[in-house]
């Protein structure tokens, strides 16, 4: 349904046909500058509005709206949005053409674009632009997503928020001209490019620093899905550092000198926790129906079989309403983790809508079980109206809870699982419908068993007379393996002649008696990389301006509207403006009666005396704007303080099934127990219609018994196994077989799970990730135990030959 429509009208004579889509991206490192236009024409006899709900990541930086009707260019300006709301009405009321470009108020990562007074049988075309950092995973892979999929928003009962359109849109094939270009160019040898989903031709340079990377058969893609691409760099994990110079001719931010370093810390000396509790919080509302429910009861086993000896844990499905699996965390042993398994076989997409803040809630109710802190792994498919909430919720119990979010499938909310994650200091994933979830899952439940690093902070080292600023004021959270990206404002970098080493030091608090402590060392001036767009002032400013918004204190709305049109780069509290003055064409005589929607049914510095506000903002004697004039003492605090989520209102319209809004929200019974919990799970008690069943139908029967989920399923909760017929049928060997092989004087349940260990090892190497804590328990296990004489490692190898060897 990619083209434009009449809000109360059927058929396909209410939509504006969508002409043609372009998107152009040049990737730079880990940094990628997207332009996408979008063409419609309005074949009416009559003037209309039309209104375009899209999503872009919520860290992607908007700076750039341009508009071109009939033969007219119009260039938009970033506003506070209560005064680019009220320019936009007034030019409507007296027929001027009008563009507003602005954030959603409850979700970073959606935008609406509205075009009012499009002429009878006129054309637009619509330029947008936005820069984004690509995410790097442990392994060096780095990703561009393009995203295409807005899923429905589920509001709770009881939020308040504009009604949802009653004519839903169904996706139908509209004709459209569709060009996608990607340059790779600069920085990095490039290895390999290679699309998740869609044929993609690539077209390297000879020395494999660049390369043009297009959509083979654009007229086939369809926008039910996100446009993926990953990149394999030859030295991605080698420390990189950007100057982006300023220019003079700019005002405010853009005038100002920007650095943007990213680089592996070395955290081999982090312990891991002593003690831990894990909540493992799964989405079973009815869009994970199929594939996804499947893929996350087998990422369920895989948490609980790979959970530490004398942890706490719990689990709690929700959807519409929630059920915890046991009254409070339990000790985990062979009993808790018998009970726990009952229910994840019986785990089912069947609880409703995706009502993500009342089990939270729940949750932090419930007392600490351990002398540190809970470790929360959040899975959804989805996103909700009342984010900013859910967001601040989780900064209030920040200091004993980390939450490790996991976004599922094509669409999921980049504001809801970044934010949550960021504020609690903990990670956020993103898996797409092909993508293996168990995985990355298990790479971050690695993350969470390390220790957390706290006070982190950067220095520097700078020549004389150059001072920083760094963005964010507080380091970014760092895990093992995990990339760092950070950005600082330089002052003095012009009158810098002979001396131009400089250094950045990353320190850490580990615990109470650890620490960390990194040196990034470079050359100044041979790091300085021109680009007219601005790409790593806009992410810069982005940066902070999300860093205001997840601490906590409205009071930092002056500073973000300033900073935001500082940069040019949209936030919450401003928007794109832009009126063709010369042009007049009443909307249907001048009444807004008539309306055209778009809806997706997818689912500080070393020894600077310079201020923090000065230098974010502007110098101090700016005084170009009414917007710096009203918030002036605002912007001459130094100490960054926390932003309260206030507004909830929104203008974008969500779509959602009406089962959703009527199911109950029910808490948890202290006197239900697991068995009870079971017979509902069992039941099958589904709260969601047929049709939410079907918008994600599994393309893939799943059982669960793939070779090693199987033999890790066997596995005892301390690490163990037993050698029985089971265990004999995992390995594919006959059990009188293994049992002949028993060493003398070695119990029977070593021996089993030495076979185990050498099992994974040698029949399941590619998917080490999935079994590494798996064997890590496994073998800390035989370390305690009676040998025989024997080495742990040796008896592996004795285990790994018997294996090789034919009954």
């Amino acid at each position: 349904m990619y083209g434009l429509r009449i809000q109360h009208e059927v058929g396909a004579g209410s939509q504006v046909p969508l002409k043609s889509v372009g998107v152009d991206v040049t990737i730079k490192g880990i940094v990628a500058n997207v332009q996408s236009t979008l063409t419609y024409e309005n074949q009416r006899e009559a003037a209309v509005e039309t209104v375009f709900v899209f999503p872009i990541d919520d860290q992607s930086a908007v700076y750039q709206f341009e508009a071109d009707i009939d033969g007219r260019h119009i260039i938009a300006e970033c506003q506070d949005k209560e005064q680019a709301r009220e320019t936009y009405k007034d030019a409507l009321k007296t027929g001027h053409t009008a563009m507003l470009l602005s954030e959603s108020d409850t979700s970073g990562d959606v935008f609406e674009c509205k075009l009012g007074n499009l002429p009878p049988h006129g054309a637009a075309t619509l330029t947008f632009s936005y820069v984004t950092e690509l995410t790097t995973d442990s392994e060096g892979i780095v990703t561009f997503t393009l995203p295409t999929v807005l899923n429905p928003r589920y509001t709770p009962p009881g939020f308040e928020m504009s009604p949802p359109s009653s004519d839903a849109i169904q996706y139908t094939d509209i004709q459209y001209q569709m060009r996608f270009v990607t340059k790779v160019e600069g920085q990095h040898l490039i290895k390999a490019i290679v699309p998740k989903m869609d044929m993609l031709k690539v077209d390297f340079a000879e020395d494999k620093k660049s390369a043009n990377v297009t959509l083979d058969d654009a007229t086939k893609f369809k926008f039910d899905h996100d446009l993926s691409l990953t990149l394999e760099y030859e030295d991605v994990f080698q420390p990189t550092v950007i100057l982006e110079k300023g220019q003079n001719s700019k005002e405010g931010f853009l005038k100002s000198d920007v650095v943007m370093m990213d680089f592996l810390p070395d955290l081999r000396s982090v312990p891991g926790l002593t003690e831990a509790e894990f909540v493992f919080v799964i989405d079973c509302s009815g869009s994970m129906g199929g594939d996804r429910i499947a893929k996350a009861k087998e990422t369920v086993l895989l948490l609980l079989k790979s959970l530490p000896v004398g942890c706490f844990f719990n689990v709690v499905a929700f959807g519409s309403s929630f059920k915890w699996w046991f009254t409070s965390s339990m000790k985990y042993d062979e009993n808790s983790l018998e009970e726990a398994l009952k229910l994840q076989k019986v785990l089912d997409a069947n609880l409703g809508g995706t009502e993500i803040l009342q089990p939270l809630e729940s949750l932090y109710a419930q007392p600490l079980h351990t002398a540190e802190f809970r470790q929360v792994f959040l899975l959804t498919d989805g996103g909700v109206s009342n984010t900013n909430q859910v967001i601040t919720l989780a900064r209030k119990n920040a200091d004993n809870t980390r939450i490790f979010t996991f976004g599922i499938g094509e669409g999921a909310s980049t504001s809801l699982v970044r934010n949550v994650a960021k504020v609690t200091n903990g990670l956020a994933t993103f898996v797409t419908d092909k993508e293996k979830l168990q995985n990355k899952v298990m790479t971050v439940l690695n993350h969470a068993m390390q220790q957390p690093v706290t006070n982190l902070n950067l220095e520097w080292n700078l020549p004389p007379g150059c001072t920083a600023i760094n963005i964010p004021q507080q380091a970014p959270v760092v895990f093992k393996g995990q990339k760092v990206i950070t950005y600082a404002l330089i002052n003095g970098v012009e009158h810098l002649t002979e001396d131009t080493q400089c250094s950045v030091v990353l320190k850490g608090d580990i615990g109470k008696e650890n620490s960390i402590h990194y040196t990034l060392n470079f050359d100044l001036l041979s790091v300085v990389e021109p680009d007219e767009s601005f790409p790593v002032h806009r992410l810069a400013a982005k940066t902070q301006i999300k860093d205001f918004e997840t601490t906590g204190d409205d009071s930092k709305k002056g500073e973000i509207t300033l900073l935001s049109m500082s940069a040019n780069v949209v936030s919450r509290y401003t928007a794109f403006v832009g009126v063709d003055k010369d042009k007049k064409e009443l909307v249907d005589g001048g009444r807004l009666e008539q309306r055209l929607d778009f809806h997706s049914d997818l689912d500080i510095p070393c020894g600077t005396s310079v201020s923090y506000s000065a230098m974010l903002y502007g110098d101090d004697d700016d005084d170009s704007t009414e917007v710096y004039d009203e918030y002036e003492p605002a912007f001459r605090q130094a100490a960054i303080s926390d932003f309260d989520d206030a507004d909830d209102s929104t203008e974008v319209y969500d779509e959602f099934e009406s089962a959703f809004r009527q199911a109950a929200i029910s808490d948890f019974d202290d006197d239900d127990d697991s068995t009870e919990v079971y017979d509902e799970f069992e039941s099958g008690n589904s709260r969601v219609s047929q049709d939410e069943r079907k918008l994600h139908p599994s393309s893939i029967e799943h059982d669960g018994t793939s070779g090693v989920m199987t033999l890790i399923d066997l596995q005892k909760f301390d690490g163990s196994w037993v050698l029985d017929h089971e265990l004999a049928k995992a390995v594919h060997l006959n059990e009188d077989f293994l049992k002949s092989k028993l060493p003398d004087n070695l119990d029977t349940s070593v021996w089993a799970t030495a076979l185990g260990v050498a099992c994974l090892q040698k029949k399941y190497a590619s998917e080490k990730t999935l079994w590494e804590l798996i064997e890590k328990k496994a073998l800390a296990w035989l370390s305690s135990q009676n040998l025989a004489g024997k080495t742990v490692g040796e008896l592996v190898t004795l285990a790994r030959d018997v294996l090789s060897s034919t009954p």
